[in-house]
């Protein structure tokens, strides 16, 4: 038995989406609790068949409930205890409104999960959340920790929902490296990792969050139940999380541990890059680290590099560690992942880019002119800071997707605003492949080809690892037939 199940014991438990958090939750939970109803919106959805076997534990109740209104059957709330919801359900559904008129509980999977973790657990996490470089800086940190002997696993939003990591046994105190999104924390109340880390706020979701003010103080509910000897882990380049940090004194009274880094030195951080070295004062310990070695590009992954350095310090992991660790991690699928070489063009996936800042870091990461492919699933998102950058990094812009036509839009918007040309030639694609055959035409050789979206994937595919994969199986396709 979980050492703080009995919260649960005798409760009857709701679980909204059927996604891998939703799974988990039943799996963990069956035969603790009294029952569970579970709900999915997706008729179609293929149920594991070793859930079979929790339907014949004794005193345990499994329910399964499908369809596109289930969301809206505020009737199965009757006798319901809590309401646990996955990250991908959306927050105002008529079931979950209908819960909290009733004063029913409802806890995200991570709120849960967390809530499972013995006590002495709690103290060996690191949170990591922010809009853009989340799973990059929580599989160094566990990399970090893993290769300098400390047992140290990568959960959460990454893949691997923390509940999952409840009740894991191990010869060393394990530590939960979370990644997690502002959709986890919108229903988090105890959740107080040991260190939490915030790598920026910029433009997402705001199709579910309305207000980057109203994005930016759920992103920081990851410090709500934070207090004294805890850690924060902040970068000071991001414009939000300054404002929130320094001037308005955000953790004046909470008496946490607090750490600052940037790009650039200055008197309020503890972390900073100069020349080749990230230079650090952190408690006792200072010095530099060469990352003059790196694998991975882009000023934008140095601040995601001196955040798990943050991290790893606290930990006390010796400088020539992290360094080895630094010189060996590799570029992630679908973050500017060189795909191949065609006719000298250069080819890169960045699929993972899904909001105008990530597709902004991918441009600067590159001194040769690029042909973009943009555009995909609309969350609400203004596109216009795009626009600058493309100015000077890009030669061609690929349209695609649900957004083609905004961006086309404000494309054409900005260059009569400007009384000016844009340098760059536009083509308008209505589908997938045609646009990356487009890009391949139109590219000359010494340039690069760069798939970076600025969108969600969900209007022409299952996510964005299945638009990074279809790309890359298109361009191997064009450069076999190359020869």
């Amino acid at each position: 038995m979980f050492e703080n199940i009995k919260e649960l014991e005798n409760k009857d438990i709701l679980v909204i989406g059927l996604g891998k958090s939703g799974m988990s939750v039943i799996k963990k939970l069956a035969g603790y609790v009294k029952s569970i109803t579970a709900v999915d919106t997706n008729p179609y959805i293929r149920i594991n068949g070793n859930l079979k076997a929790f339907k014949n534990l004794k005193d345990f109740e499994l329910k399964f409930i499908f369809g596109e209104k289930s969301n809206e059957r505020t009737d199965l709330l009757k006798n319901i205890d809590l309401v646990i919801m996955s990250p991908g359900v959306p927050n105002d559904i008529p079931v979950v409104r209908a819960a909290e008129v009733e004063g029913i509980s409802v806890w995200s999977e991570l709120e849960l999960a967390w809530r499972l973790l013995p006590d002495a657990a709690r103290k060996y996490t690191i949170a990591v959340t922010g809009t853009n470089g989340k799973t990059t800086v929580v599989s160094l940190i566990q990399q970090i920790l893993s290769s300098s002997g400390l047992d140290a696993v990568s959960c959460g939003n990454i893949g691997n929902p923390l509940i999952n990591t409840v009740g894991i046994q191990s010869s060393k105190e394990l530590i939960r490296v979370i990644e997690i999104s502002s959709f986890q924390l919108e229903r988090v109340y105890r959740f107080s990792p040991n260190v939490g880390i915030i790598l920026n706020i910029t433009s997402d979701h705001l199709d579910r969050h309305h207000s980057m003010d109203n994005y930016a103080e759920i992103k920081f509910n990851l410090f709500s139940g934070m207090g004294e000897g805890q850690w924060g882990i902040f970068n000071l380049d991001d414009k939000f999380i300054k404002r929130k940090l320094v001037e308005k004194n955000y953790y004046k009274q909470k008496y946490i541990n607090v750490i600052c880094y940037s790009i650039k030195k200055s008197k309020d951080c503890q972390v900073y890059y100069y020349g080749t070295k990230v230079n650090y004062n952190i408690g006792n310990d200072c010095g530099e680290i060469d990352i003059s070695k790196l694998r991975l590009i882009g000023i934008h992954n140095i601040s995601n590099i001196m955040s798990a350095i943050c991290a790893a310090k606290i930990f006390g992991i010796s400088s020539s560690q992290i360094e080895g660790t630094l010189k060996k991690f590799q570029t992630l699928k679908h973050r500017i992942e060189f795909v191949a070489e065609i006719n000298g063009v250069k080819i890169f996936n960045d699929s993972k880019a899904t909001n105008p800042d990530a597709t902004i870091k991918a441009l600067e990461s590159f001194k040769q002119k690029v042909t973009l492919i943009l555009g995909g699933k609309d969350k609400g998102m203004d596109f216009k800071p795009v626009i600058p950058y493309m100015e000077s990094k890009v030669l061609n812009a690929v349209l695609i997707g649900e957004t083609r036509e905004k961006i086309l839009k404000e494309l054409e918007g900005y260059e009569k605003k400007r009384l000016k040309k844009l340098p760059f030639k536009v083509f308008v694609c209505k589908d997938f492949l045609n646009a990356v055959i487009t890009a391949l035409k139109v590219t000359g050789p010494g340039s690069v080809i760069l798939l970076s979206p600025a969108c969600a994937s969900f209007d022409m595919f299952r996510d964005y690892k299945d638009r990074g994969e279809k790309f890359k199986k298109i361009i191997l396709e064009c450069k076999n037939l190359s020869g």
